[in-house]
């Protein structure tokens, strides 16, 4: 598989994978919920190590689906902190569940709980 092949697969991946993510929290499902957790990092590295990986992945921050740029902008915090804050603060004025989660994660970040 070549290199481009590979990282739009794995876009394709995560972008499913946050979305069942999302399912699985709405109906509370934690095994599940945690199983896309194991996914998602997964991809995340997996993206990480793929040339042109994270530039592809960073778009994720403008996905028309709130569960998906909230979950690429948790996972590119570190990376990309002022973008993917940006990209949290719009999930959160979202009603319910998932804005609820982008404001929790953008105060966590905040305090300095995830840069540790």
């Amino acid at each position: 598989m070549q290199q481009q092949e590979r990282v739009a697969k794995l876009i394709q991946w995560f972008i499913r994978a946050a979305v069942r993510h999302a399912e699985a929290v709405e109906a509370m499902q934690e095994e599940a919920a945690a199983g896309q957790v194991e996914s998602l990092t997964r991809f995340f590295k997996a993206l990480h190590q793929e040339e042109g990986g994270l530039p592809r992945f960073f778009d994720l921050l403008d996905h028309d689906d709130p569960s998906v740029a909230g979950m690429a902008a948790v996972y590119g915090l570190r990376e990309q902190p002022e973008r993917c804050r940006a990209a949290l603060a719009r999930v959160a004025q979202v009603p319910g569940l998932i804005g609820f989660r982008a404001q929790i994660a953008l105060e966590r970040w905040d305090s300095g709980d995830w840069q540790r």
